[in-house]
């Protein structure tokens, strides 16, 4: 369920009643030490969110700290290149391509008769792609196209080195460590 664009059935729903019941406790007990000192107040006030914050990030560190892949999002095409739905596929309209082989920069008058078969005009990998990739083989031939294209792509390939391909291996023994430890 959607609420207000925030998706509810993936909050920690944990780490919410944590915070709100370290929030009604902290409340609670510096108003009660607040009646015997100031000073007494403020010292268990600090001990208090030192204490919490340590145990918050103890218990639901994972999910705080550190997003699950990187980047967390991967462009829909490769860096200034533009999707076009009818294709579908990624067009070059700025010029930015390098190389001899590189897209041939497409003007807007181009896209009703363009063609996806047209591999000089159109990148045909889109994030689908990449997503689909099970093993690095199937990324290394998105990244040879980049190469072919003249194009860098975000997380996938730099100009130089096919990025994405390091990050499947590392998803991949990530997946298979915790399937020893689980077993």
């Amino acid at each position: 369920m959607i609420f207000f664009g925030v998706d509810l059935s993936k909050i920690n729903w944990g780490l919410i009643l944590y915070v709100i019941a370290s929030i009604f406790g902290m409340v609670y007990g510096v108003q009660r030490i607040y009646q015997t000192g100031q000073v007494r107040a403020t010292i268990f006030a600090v001990g208090g969110i030192l204490v919490l914050v340590y145990f918050g990030f103890r218990w639901f560190g994972d999910s705080i700290v550190k997003p699950k892949r990187w980047p967390p999002v991967i462009n829909m095409c490769p860096d200034y290149l533009t999707y076009i739905p009818r294709l579908p596929g990624c067009i070059d309209m700025l010029g930015v391509t390098t190389g001899s082989a590189g897209l041939v920069k497409t003007l807007p008058s181009d896209i009703l008769t363009l063609q996806k078969s047209n591999s000089n005009k159109v990148f045909e990998y889109t994030s689908e792609h990449v997503k689909d990739a099970k093993q690095a083989s199937d990324l290394q031939v998105i990244c040879d196209r980049c190469h072919a294209a003249g194009v860098t792509w975000e997380g996938i390939y730099d100009g130089d080195v096919c990025v994405g391909i390091a990050r499947k291996q590392q998803d991949n023994d990530e997946k298979e460590k915790s399937c020893l430890v689980s077993a």
